[in-house]
């Protein structure tokens, strides 16, 4: 299902699929994201064909839940529900507050952005094994990880020995 978020400063419509993208899980944890979003498109233009941008809206809008770590934490690692990727976590982290929302967009056909992904918190790169990988992954979530909250993980991936 498609639905408008909003216009950008330049009248440009960014949409998202409610179904079946990575925004839908987002957005059943956290529905006030789209109106975050909507906040921050208001404000700026966009004349790339992708756009990975943090936006800092000066004011506290939720917590981060990727955090730094030390050798010290007891980290684990997982598959989440659905995924063939694993994840850094951490049982007993404590989130930051923070003002800014991370933001992906990509321009299609007809020159309008398709709302790929967002979140509240900074810009990370992708999880390492992940197609969009980047030669800052490995490096990013040796010393970082997602603090375990309620998300579903398949319990015959866990392990404490680090798969990157």
């Amino acid at each position: 299902m498609k639905y408008q978020v909003g216009l950008t400063k330049n009248g440009t419509e960014v949409y998202v699929y409610l179904t079946g993208s990575k925004v839908e899980k987002r957005l059943a944890r956290q529905p006030q994201l789209l109106t975050l979003a909507n906040e921050v498109l208001a404000t700026t233009n966009f004349y790339e064909p992708e756009v990975y941008m943090e936006y800092d809206l000066n004011r506290q809008i939720g917590y981060d839940f990727i955090i730094k770590t030390t050798a010290n934490d007891p980290i684990f690692y997982a598959q989440l529900l659905k995924e063939d990727i694993y994840t850094r976590f951490i049982k007993n982290g404590e989130p930051v507050a923070t003002s800014y929302l991370t933001v992906s967009l990509k321009r299609d056909e007809i020159n309008s952005y398709e709302l790929i992904d967002l979140w509240i918190g900074h810009i990370v790169p992708p999880r390492p094994g992940s197609p969009d990988e980047t030669s800052a992954s490995k490096n990013f979530w040796s010393n970082h990880a997602v603090i375990l909250l309620d998300q579903i993980i398949q319990t015959q991936t866990l392990t404490k020995e680090s798969p990157y």
